[in-house]
């Protein structure tokens, strides 16, 4: 069975390793990237995720932007999209739910809901 892709999207490098590990250790393929430009050119360039996570507050384009992006293609429209970010506002959370988010996760954060929210999106796939 081939291991599922996970494209984890944030600004903030020590986090970003963190998360790759976590996720590799629990057997998911982990692409990286720094802000929402580079994750798009990821997708352009790789085969398509199974799952995104990413932060909201980028430089360039932040995630709210990325995932309109991603929701306007009709090849990316049904890859499952986390949220993983410091924004708790209840707002916030309307609003990504209403872009398409599939999950939104409060920074800091316990590894174990991350991975349980991760395994949940991806039953789908």
């Amino acid at each position: 069975m081939e291991k599922q892709r996970i494209l984890v999207v944030d600004d903030h490098e020590p986090l970003l390793a963190g998360l790759r590990d976590l996720l590799e250790t629990e057997g998911y393929v982990v692409l990286t990237a720094a802000d929402g430009a580079r994750a798009l050119q990821v997708m352009e360039e790789t085969v398509c995720p199974d799952l995104i996570v990413s932060d909201i507050m980028m430089p360039g384009i932040d995630g709210y932007t990325l995932l309109r992006r991603i929701r306007a293609r009709p090849e990316w429209i049904f890859v499952p999209f986390i949220f993983l970010t410091t924004r708790a506002e209840e707002e916030d959370v309307l609003k990504a739910k209403n872009l398409g988010a599939e999950g939104y996760i409060t920074k800091p954060f316990m590894p174990q809901k991350l991975l349980t929210t991760v395994r949940a999106c991806l039953k789908g796939t």
